[in-house]
């Protein structure tokens, strides 16, 4: 697989994984406070999904500018990962109409554990195609621990606080700037 082509038709998904979401969100029905507080679960939710797919795909790209080799075990992991991916503009505005259900957060919250998932296989198997690629942070042992137990612990708290499986996500994103903005530092220090 040509690793280039691969690369385009990621970014083309992303782009329009991004842009179908902010299609998603509606001008309030009445101008006012009110009608713009109406939509603020759905724009948080927007948030929380913007941040997350634009800091991912910041991740794929690191690891694929690393590579050399794309085997077909790649592109099918990458084929996941876009998979569940092209899901999350629709759990994203289901969430957002619905933040206080037990289903929609649980499926959101499913969609992203098997979306993060898929990106983790895909760069264990670029390391393993490529042996001389080094590791981020993001792909050792304990951030992936750490990130599917917030994940668990999300699932759990969308049957008893739905909203704060959310809120528990959003802290995700949060965490995550912080890592991949001291990462781009560490990296920049090296050279």
């Amino acid at each position: 697989m040509n690793k280039s082509r691969l690369e385009a038709f990621t970014d083309a998904i992303v782009a329009i994984a991004a842009t179908i979401m902010v299609l998603e969100l509606h001008t309030p029905q009445e101008p006012t406070i009110h009608g713009l507080l109406e939509e603020g679960p759905t724009f948080l939710t927007y948030i929380v999904s913007f941040v997350l797919i634009y800091l991912v795909w910041y991740n794929h790209h690191n690891i694929f500018k690393k590579a050399k080799v794309i085997t077909t075990q790649t592109y099918i992991y990458n084929g996941l990962w876009i998979f569940w991916l092209t899901l999350i503009p629709f759990t994203t505005r289901w969430v957002g109409t619905a933040p206080d259900q037990t289903l929609p957060e649980l499926i959101y919250t499913l969609d992203l554990f098997l979306w993060s998932l898929s990106f983790q296989l895909m760069d264990r198997q670029i390391i393993k195609d490529n042996p001389e690629v080094p590791r981020d942070e993001t792909n050792s042992f304990g951030f992936r621990a750490a990130l599917y137990s917030v994940y668990a612990i999300s699932i759990i708290m969308a049957f008893f606080i739905p909203v704060g499986s959310l809120i528990l996500i959003g802290f995700i994103d949060i965490a995550w700037v912080f890592i991949v903005n001291r990462s781009y530092w560490q990296q920049n220090e090296t050279k």
